[in-house]
């Protein structure tokens, strides 16, 4: 099943009772069977476009209310659960924490740099800002030709619609935090 109809199972199933309806209801108010409403929900059926459009002029929904995963209020991530973004066996390691979404203009990562180690960041468009932090040793930053050192515990803004480079000169892993900002305004 893809993520899309994960989340079009999930959304379905969280409006529909958001609203108090049964599937008897809805299967009333869409014109769909409560059969495939259920198999919708439970992830047992990829529905069609058609069917799609059903349940949203029904239930008077947008398409991204059904396809989009909806933010809950409180999440917790396990460090062992990360996802990894970017990585370079036994040099450097990014992982993601919060994903970009729809309802909010940035990404968090968590950043590994082995001793001796660097990588060249990607141009991510006008108006994009890294915030970096380095918990557990130094990290350099270099931005076209300026250098920049993190110390442990400092934190460091730069724009990351220009060229940059981010390193490990120390004796110990750096270890810090990467947050993408998309979309700011100038600095």
């Amino acid at each position: 099943m893809s993520q899309i109809d994960r989340n079009i199972a999930y959304n379905l199933k969280r409006i529909r009772k958001s609203r108090n309806m049964s599937l008897d209801m809805l299967a009333e108010k869409t014109g769909v069977s409560k059969s495939m409403l259920g198999q919708i929900e439970r992830g047992e059926s990829n529905p069609t476009v058609a069917t799609v459009s059903k349940i949203m002029e029904g239930i008077k929904i947008s398409f991204e209310d059904l396809i989009y995963k909806q933010e809950e209020e409180v999440v917790l991530v396990e460090k062992k659960n990360l996802s990894t973004y970017k990585e370079k066996d036994g040099e450097f390691k990014i992982r993601t924490v919060f994903p970009y979404s729809k309802e909010r203009s940035f990404e968090f990562f968590y950043l590994e740099i082995e001793s001796g180690c660097s990588f060249q960041g990607n141009n991510y468009g006008d108006n994009s800002w890294l915030y970096a932090t380095a918990f557990r040793g130094n990290i350099t930053v270099l931005v076209e030709n300026t250098r920049y050192q993190i110390l442990e515990g400092n934190s460091l803004r730069f724009p990351a619609f220009k060229e940059y480079m981010l390193a490990n000169e120390g004796a110990v892993k750096a270890e810090g935090y990467l947050i993408l900002s998309h979309g700011e305004g100038d600095a």
